[in-house]
């Protein structure tokens, strides 16, 4: 995982911000629903880069989540369920979609992935220390290769990866059918 911040502290929030490299962080909202409002209806507040310059006093309102900026060459989508794994390369065709691939996904370019053994092994963990039986889990890649999990969503999302809503959906038809202990 990257280095991660969660507080309603705009001085920690810039200390964190500044001790990253380059001094850049995704801040992220932990809430459903954003604060931002356009004819009177919620906007979605994605993912974006911050750096300390632009935490300001209203951090103190609520809980906000700083993470470190992993300069990705493409993210990964792995679905589980059950004890399946379905993973998907995701490349990013658009700017703001290199930020947040939710902002823009016409831009999205799918593919298959092979998932390194290594975060097999800690996704199963995880999957079992929460005891989850599905979950939408977000990677960002690097040029290194290193695999950075950015997100667990438990109630995540996979219709939108093509190649994959088919087998997704068989694999969770199955598990409901068959529920095991």
């Amino acid at each position: 995982m990257p280095k991660t911040l969660i507080t309603n502290s705009p001085d920690d929030a810039r200390d964190f911000v500044k001790a990253l490299p380059d001094a850049v962080a995704a801040y992220k909202a932990l809430g459903s629903r954003s604060p931002t409002e356009i004819d009177g209806q919620p906007q979605a507040l994605w993912t974006t880069q911050v750096r300390p310059e632009d935490i300001d006093d209203s951090v103190a309102l609520t809980a906000h989540q700083f993470q470190e900026w992993v300069p990705k060459v493409f993210e990964v989508r792995l679905t589980v369920v059950g004890t399946q794994m379905f993973a998907a390369r995701i490349r990013a065709g658009s700017e703001a979609s290199r930020i947040d691939f939710r902002s823009d996904y016409d831009s999205l370019a799918y593919g298959p992935c092979a998932v390194p053994e290594r975060v097999r092994d800690g996704v199963r963990k995880l999957m079992s220390e929460f005891g989850l039986r599905y979950s939408a889990l977000d990677f960002l890649v690097n040029k290194h290769g290193h695999w950075y999990l950015v997100d667990v969503n438990p109630n995540g999302q996979w219709a939108f990866v093509p190649f994959l809503r088919e087998p997704i959906t068989q694999a969770i038809a199955d598990l409901l059918e068959r529920p095991t202990p």
